[in-house]
Formats: structure tokens, C-alpha cells, sequence
């Protein structure tokens, strides 16, 4: 819809008439965030060779960018303590990225998921430029969080793309245009190498069954988890009665090997670097950190258990706000549990021996694995990061 009578993004349109639209500003604040960023950046540059592109990435973004701003691993907090421990640093960061959209003049602006802080830069961007055009990717989980936010968010957005097909009727008859281009990781997740080949690299045995374990990419959520899981290794291995497994634990780049040492010490537990996808694929059962990684699980097929435990002080906040019966994305798009969901107290060795015994029971498994093809079916098909910028360079008059 076109901008309602005393709407700021109506302010500046002569103005923005006048601008060369050349400069874009684009801000991703996490590891995913930088993933998805790398491949619509990628094709923004396929079709606009002369585009200027300043912002907030990591190293898959890093190539594209004419100007770093920041990197995402300085913004990558999670939970509400976290995020007032780095409040210092965030503010800084968010004053010198508004200063760089000022002085480059940019056209536009493109917030990779990161609701937190890309909100609060989007409506401080509309006040000091309201001719930019600023298009958010990853519509928030407002559906979970605070449905009144959807007004404020439609009001202040030029576009919205949106990764699950319900999401656009939720801003319908705001001035917001709500796209749903589909889910980036369709295309995405796919096993870096195949199966045997991923098996003798990791110097694993084909004749024994592999569980994954992924406890997040962030230090603070890795530390809340990963102990419980080094746990959950330490009692199966002691039991004569369990299956004798492999386990593997894909880290994130963010994590070094002495952080995780700190943890696993010398148990059985196989460092996976670079090969996520392929362990993913490898693997007859996953213990996942809830987020992103629980969707690519899902992709790739894998049984899977999602985990969620929070700092206590912000899982009290969570519980008060929260409005889904469900908190992992595929339960979220499936609109039933087809995964276990596992949060806070729950998320015990005992509790955990019990869902991993299960997501091996081949009965079950099947079950699990029929449904998740069916999630997959229903996010899309590949192409989000081509429309993204189609959709974005067209707005601009680029194309």
C-alpha cells in the first residue's frame, strides 16, 4: 500500500527523486543473519555491478561490502541480561551506523532479521532520512512475542519481506507491503559433502549410528546447554544398556576448540568444522539449540529435539509475553508438535537420554521424517535471495 496522508516516508519524496540511489545501508546482526545477507548481496551485485553497498556483516557479507561498519559478532547477544552487559558497546555501534547513513546519503536500507536493534535503527533512520526506503528481511516472530507491535511495525516499514507464507495477512491494511518471498534455507541447506565422504573424514565408523548435538552458536547459550549435553554423553556412555553411538558436535565458527574443551573435556564427542549440513545428514538423531539451526535440522530431515534454556531472569520475561503454544520453528510452521520441544527445566540429562531414546526408535523416527518433508514442502520453493533483490532493486528504479 502507498504511504497514508502525514506518513514520514510521504516527507521526502521529491527529495528522494533527486538522490542517485546508489548507496545501500545493510545491517545483519548474527551468524544467520550473515548467512542469508552473503546471498542476497550476492545478487544485488550480479545485477548491479555499480551498487554501493556500507553495513553490518560477517565474513560471508565481508566480499560485498564496499564499507564494513561493524562485524555481526559484535552485536550477537541473546536473552535480556546479555543484551544490558554489551548495552555500552550496541549503543556505540548503533550511533556510528546512523552517522554512516547520514553522511553517505544512502537510497535505501535493508535490516537482516536482528528485530532488537534493526527496529530501533529503522525508526531512527525514518526520522533522520524519511525518504530512504527501508525494507526489513525476516519478518519478526511478532506473532509470538506481542501481536500490538504489528502496527508499529507496518507504519514504520516501506517493505517487509517475509519468510512463511501467513505472515503477510498479519500487516494487511497497513501501509507496510508485505511480501512472502520464501525460506532462504530451502536453498541453502544441502549436505557440503556426501555422506561417506563426510563419515571418513571425521574418521567415523558406517556401522554405528550418529547423534548430533548443536547447542547454539553463541557463547552464552552454549554455555547453558552444552553442560547438560557433555552430561547426557557422560551417562549414555556409562550405561552397558544403551546403543553405542557416535556423537558429533558441529560448532559454529564463533566457538573456539579451548571454549568447548572447557566443557567435554575428554569425552567421546567429535568436533565437526565446516561440515554442519553434511553431519546434519549424517546423523540418525539431533539435540538442537532452538532457532534457526532447528529449521535447517528439519530441512535436511533429520529427528530432532529442540532445546531451549534461557538466563532465569529472561525466561521469567519470555513466559510473560509469549503468546504461541509452540517455541520451535517447525512446530511454529507446522501449526502441531511434529518435534518434542524441551525448555528450561526440562532440559535435564534424564529428560534428554529419554527424547534421544526415542528420536532413535526407527517407528518413531519415520513418523518424524514424513513430517518434516512435509514442512519442507510448505516454505517455498528456491530463489528467495534472487527475489529479495529484484524486489528491492526494483523499488529503486534499477532495474
Amino acid at each position: 500500500m502507498s504511504p497514508e496522508p502525514g506518513d514520514p516516508r510521504s516527507a521526502g519524496t521529491q527529495e528522494g527523486a533527486r538522490r542517485s540511489r546508489t548507496t545501500l545501508m545493510v545491517v545483519a546482526g548474527e551468524a544467520s543473519g550473515d548467512l542469508h545477507g552473503a546471498e542476497i548481496l550476492r545478487e544485488l551485485k550480479a545485477r548491479e555491478p555499480g551498487l554501493r553497498i556500507l553495513g553490518i556483516g560477517g565474513a560471508g557479507m565481508a566480499p560485498y561490502l564496499d564499507r564494513q561498519l561493524a562485524d555481526v559478532s559484535d552485536l550477537s547477544v541473546m536473552g535480556l541480561v546479555e543484551v544490558l552487559r554489551h548495552l555500552p558497546a550496541l549503543r556505540r555501534i548503533f550511533r556510528e551506523t546512523v552517522a554512516a547513513a547520514v553522511e553517505e546519503d544512502i537510497a535505501a536500507a535493508l535490516f537482516i532479521d536482528y528485530p532488537g536493534f534493526n527496529f530501533r535503527l529503522a525508526k531512527e533512520l525514518r526520522r533522520r532520512l524519511p525518504a530512504v526506503r527501508l525494507h526489513h528481511y525476516v519478518c519478526p516472530q511478532v506473532w509470538a512475542w506481542k501481536k500490538g507491535r504489528i502496527p508499529k511495525l507496518g507504519r514504520t516499514l516501506d517493505v517487509l519481506y517475509c519468510l512463511f507464507p501467513f505472515e503477510p495477512a498479519l500487516f494487511a491494511g497497513l501501509p507496510v507491503e508485505a511480501v512472502w518471498v520464501g525460506h532462504p534455507l530451502v536453498e541453502v541447506v544441502r549436505p557440503e559433502v556426501d555422506r561417506p565422504t563426510f563419515l571418513a573424514e571425521a574418521g567415523l565408523d558406517p556401522g554405528r549410528r550418529c547423534v548430533a548435538l548443536l547447542p547454539g552458536s553463541r557463547r552464552g547459550e552454549v554455555s547453558r546447554l552444552l553442560p547438560v549435553m557433555a552430561e547426557l554423553v557422560r551417562r549414555w556412555e556409562g550405561d552397558p544398556a544403551r546403543e553405542r553411538v557416535q556423537w558429533l558436535l558441529p560448532a559454529a565458527a564463533t566457538l573456539e576448540e579451548g571454549f568447548l574443551a572447557g566443557f567435554l573435556g575428554d569425552l567421546p564427542v567429535h568436533r565437526i568444522r565446516h561440515r554442519t549440513y553434511a553431519a546434519l545428514a549424517a546423523a540418525d538423531a539431533a539435540l538442537v539449540a532452538s532457532g534457526t539451526a532447528t529449521l535447517e535440522c528439519a530441512l535436511i530431515g533429520t529427528p530432532l529435539a529442540a532445546l531451549y534454556r534461557f538466563h532465569p531472569f529472561t525466561y521469567l520475561v519470555a513466559k510473560a509475553v509469549v503468546t504461541v503454544k509452540h517455541f520451535s520453528l517447525p512446530n511454529i510452521v507446522a501449526g502441531r508438535e511434529i518435534i518434542p520441544e524441551r525448555v528450561q527445566g526440562q532440559v535435564t540429562p534424564e529428560n534428554l537420554a529419554d527424547t534421544l531414546a526415542s528420536l532413535l526408535d526407527p517407528g518413531p523416527a519415520q513418523r518424524m521424517r514424513s513430517d518434516l518433508a512435509e514442512l519442507r514442502g510448505s516454505l517455498g520453493e528456491p530463489g528467495a535471495a534472487a527475489r529479495v533483490a529484484v524486489h528491492l532493486l526494483e523499488g529503486l528504479g534499477r532495474t
